[in-house]
């Protein structure tokens, strides 16, 4: 099996979320199996890009986040 890119994770995500509104990365990759742990693991990066953003807003940096199994998050369109 191989291991899902950032891009991958991003489409998959925007596939299961119809691009809109906050979701919690547990439910949009909820399985235990190991593509959504990888997945997972991709989401908690792109939390730390900035490319996933939380539901309420912070004073943190983009790098400063970590992934809060709490919020929810939405995807940035850049």
């Amino acid at each position: 099996m191989a291991i899902p890119t950032l891009d991958q994770t991003e489409g998959i995500w925007i596939t299961r979320t119809n691009n809109s509104g906050y979701h919690y990365v547990q439910d949009v990759f909820a399985g235990e199996n190991p593509r959504d742990q990888f997945h997972r693991a991709n989401c908690r990066l792109l939390i730390t890009k900035g490319r996933l953003i939380p539901e309420r807003g912070d004073a943190l940096n983009p790098s400063e986040r970590l992934w809060e199994k709490a919020r929810r998050y939405s995807q940035v369109l850049i």
